[in-house]
Parts: structure tokens; sequence; C-alpha cells
């Protein structure tokens, strides 16, 4: 006997992973485009030193 619920319930599931796998896909084309476009010296580095808040110590 064919579970109909059964069947519905891996098409919804079936249908949720193409959803998943071409939000990946497109997040990765997109990666690949930011990749292929860089513009040298356009990137700005920062830098956080650990501690660079903190009040000196006082020598006795």
């Amino acid at each position: 006997m064919i579970d109909r619920q059964a069947m519905e319930n891996e098409l919804r599931q079936a249908r949720q992973a193409r959803l998943d796998a071409e939000a990946a896909n497109s997040d990765v084309e997109e990666l690949i485009w930011e990749i292929q476009h860089v513009r040298l010296g356009h990137q700005r580095m920062v830098f956080s030193i650990a501690g660079f808040d903190q009040e000196p110590a006082i020598a006795n």
C-alpha cells in the first residue's frame, strides 16, 4: 500500500534540499565573482591589538 503522507514528506524534504543547494550555489558563485574582480590596492586592513586601550601600569 502506498503511504501518501510519507511520499508528501519526502517530496517536501527533497524540495527543501534543492532550495538549500541552490542557495549554497549562489553563495559560491558570488564568492567566485568577488575573487575574480578584486581591485588590488583598494582594500583596507584593520589591525586590532589586544590591550591597546588598557591603562598603563604605574611604576613604584
